[in-house]
């Protein structure tokens, strides 16, 4: 069956099998599969390909390998998303960019739905996140908890657990990356915008939210753009 196709292909294949096993079969988080000796029989492969292709769904976040008790289905987890991100963008920060797009896309995608859902709570919520930045920016200090926090009361009347957990692992990326590529930080603009945003926000003023919106990202990814910049340029020096 998968024998005779190259290494990394039968890799591939076997995993893709695996995750098809799993569909097929309607297996829940905590479900085992079969032991290795029965799955590798059953998909016609060597027990060293099953391994290795249980090793990379493991890595993926798919499976969890337990000693003594055989594979288990994991719960759908996007930590591994996280981890896989973290790495590449050790390599290639430019892609860094990219994930602001996306992040960007949603937000603005998910703005007006905020705009019909939020109630006066969230409002007087994120006025008081909002006031401790303006205090923290005005004495020069960075405000990277009170910003993260922002943007997840922001979009939690939207309802929608995967786009918090999405902009979770954007902000993590950012986060943790921005020191390293040297981004420049700018509080008190920083703060200016977020400020405007919820102003438009809270006057059910769509177009003007989104605009606040875009306008923020602009600055960010500008600073970005300029630290990735001069990363690269700094590489082709020392090359």
């Amino acid at each position: 069956m998968l024998k005779n196709l190259k290494v990394e292909s039968r890799y591939a294949m076997v995993q893709e099998a695996i995750k098809n096993y799993i569909i097929v079969n309607k297996l829940k988080p905590g479900d085992r599969l079969p032991t290795e000796q029965e799955f590798a029989k059953q998909l016609g492969v060597s027990r060293t390909s099953l391994r290795e292709a249980l090793k990379s769904l493991q890595a993926l976040g798919i499976v969890d390998i337990k000693p003594g008790e055989g594979t288990i289905v994991r719960a759908f987890n996007l930590d591994a998303v996280l981890g896989s991100l973290m790495y590449n963008l050790l390599f290639e920060s430019t892609e860094l960019l990219e994930i602001l797009q996306v992040r960007e896309a949603l937000e603005y995608h998910f703005l007006d739905r905020v705009i019909d859902n939020i109630r006066l709570e969230d409002i007087q919520k994120l006025e008081r996140i909002l006031a401790l930045m303006e205090k923290k920016a005005k004495q020069g200090e960075l405000f990277d908890e009170e910003d993260a926090a922002f943007h997840r009361l922001l979009f939690a009347p939207v309802g929608n657990s995967l786009l918090l957990r999405l902009l979770d692992i954007f902000w993590e990326v950012l986060h943790r990356l921005r020191d390293p590529i040297e981004v420049e930080r700018d509080p008190l603009g920083s703060y200016m915008r977020h400020k405007r945003i919820l102003e438009a926000v809270k006057e059910k003023d769509k177009e003007k939210a989104r605009a606040f919106l875009v306008e923020h990202f602009i600055s960010i990814k500008e600073r970005v753009e300029k630290a990735v910049q001069k990363k690269q340029i700094g590489k082709g020096e020392q090359a």
